[in-house]
């Protein structure tokens, strides 16, 4: 295939939230990203009729690509999901996003991204994430999600 060397970077962070694991957790399905992420709109592709469960392929659209989704691993109990976004021809990205629940009424997310590189387009993109860019993205999330739940709370 040639001598092409994927870049690849990890970043980890995460959040504090006011509000029970379990409806936390839920927040970070396919569909329970709708409620809090901005212009989030999955389509759900397989399997039909299935709104989250290991091996769920979905699709998104953003202004940059077009990425495919799998939920590779699912464990509701232990409040854990990990996805693999796939955005073809520039990277993939391993997403885990755990929740701890240190209160009953107080949600840690812990939140881990692995990029690595499909292209030099790919790669270039990559060079430009840093770690700050990561905490920024995590404080936008964490602004979202209490936004969301402010709303929904009253």
């Amino acid at each position: 295939m040639g001598s092409f060397e994927p870049r690849s970077v990890e970043f980890k962070g995460g959040f504090d939230l006011e509000g029970p694991i379990a409806d936390v957790f839920n927040l970070f399905s396919p569909l329970g990203e709708r409620l809090w992420v901005p212009g989030w709109s999955p389509e759900l592709l397989y399997p039909p009729g299935v709104s989250w469960q290991r091996g769920q392929i979905f699709r998104t659209r953003s202004d940059h690509h077009e990425a495919v989704w799998v939920v590779t691993d699912l464990a509701p109990s232990l409040q854990r999901v990990e996805y693999h976004r796939v955005e073809p021809e520039h990277y993939v990205a391993r997403v885990t996003v755990r929740c701890t629940g240190p209160a009953v009424n107080k949600t840690e997310v812990i939140v881990s991204y692995v990029f690595v590189g499909l292209s030099d387009a790919g790669n270039a993109e990559i060079a430009e994430m840093t770690d700050v860019s990561f905490a920024r993205r995590m404080d936008q999330w964490k602004e979202w999600i209490d936004r969301y739940m402010a709303r929904s709370n009253h």
